[in-house]
């Protein structure tokens, strides 16, 4: 065993990829920057490769750094749960905190990060209720729930987790077999089809006079498009950041520097007039946090 790194160099790692920041690393474990900086430089000269790059004023993990991270992540938190000492009868009873999402945001963006979150916090039951309908807060029990709109729900006080906007995806090969390199070679594709995502903004705003494309591949469900897309069926007018994952592992690619704003974005919403569950408090914040330090794996610019 006494290859592998020290617990606090990986927990040091871990942590820097969160927050992608040293000095907020060393702030949460108690060290030094210098004493951050000095077990990453250790583990990447152990591995003889690059785990963090300078981007602005925040390191961000290399694509081998964000493998290893969830990697060692999961680890750590198996670990975490192996000693974990047994509750007794008397202590038993698990908190509980029941979110709502739309389908589309619930099985892709949010499903990944409820993971990472319930890892984090063993004690905790998470309830993730799927629905496209404005459910009743207060009557069914809901204590947070993430929901595609404009905002101003009565009843509920919200704030913008992050605004949305489309761009063709596809997968790497994909695009390497038609050579799609400019919106015009488009024509050579097939065009994967959403009736709540039409084509056509975008072909404006990509200065193609093309109507909307009247045949193609179906799928009213946006989480479903991308599977389509990411089975090398065609190219998917896709939701940013429900692909985030699939574009930072490289699965899917946008092959063109252009996205248009939605109209919609994705929001955190609660219920008013409510003493909040503190669990609850913790997973918003934690969320908006998350949501925050997340940026899209490709530079696209958005218009519109």
């Amino acid at each position: 065993m006494s290859h592998l790194p020290s617990l606090q160099t990986l927990r040091a790692f871990v942590a820097a990829g969160r927050h992608k920041s040293y000095s907020k690393a060393a702030e949460e474990l108690g060290l030094t920057h210098g004493a951050v900086s000095h077990r990453i430089r250790e583990l990447e000269e152990r591995l003889g490769v690059a785990l963090f790059k300078r981007v602005g004023n925040s390191m961000q993990l290399t694509e081998t750094g964000q493998k290893l991270e969830a990697q060692v992540r999961q680890g750590l938190s198996l670990l975490e749960q192996a000693f974990t000492p047994p509750k007794t009868g008397a202590t038993k009873a698990k908190r509980h905190i029941v979110i709502t999402s739309v389908p589309s945001m619930g099985s892709t963006w949010l499903f990944a990060r409820l993971a990472q979150f319930r890892a984090e916090h063993p004690d905790l039951d998470i309830d993730l209720r799927v629905s496209e309908a404005l459910n009743d807060y207060k009557r069914e029990g809901i204590d947070l729930g993430i929901r595609l709109g404009s905002g101003g729900w009565p009843g509920l006080n919200a704030v913008k987790l992050f605004d949305e906007a489309l761009t063709p995806v596809c997968t790497p090969d994909y695009r390497d077999q038609l050579e799609l390199r400019t919106p015009a070679d488009l024509r050579r594709a097939t065009m994967l089809l959403n009736p709540w995502t039409p084509w056509s903004r975008w072909f404006r705003a990509a200065g193609l006079d093309w109507p909307e494309p009247a045949r193609g591949p179906k799928f009213d469900d946006a989480p479903l498009l991308l599977r389509a897309a990411l089975a090398g069926s065609g190219v998917a007018l896709g939701r940013q950041w429900l692909a985030v994952d699939e574009l930072r592992a490289g699965r899917l690619v946008a092959p063109f520097d252009l996205a248009v704003r939605d109209d919609m974005a994705y929001w955190l919403a609660w219920p008013t007039g409510r003493a909040a569950n503190p669990d609850a408090l913790r997973l918003r914040e934690w969320l908006e946090a998350q949501a925050a330090s997340e940026e899209l794996p490709c530079p696209v610019s958005v218009v519109g």
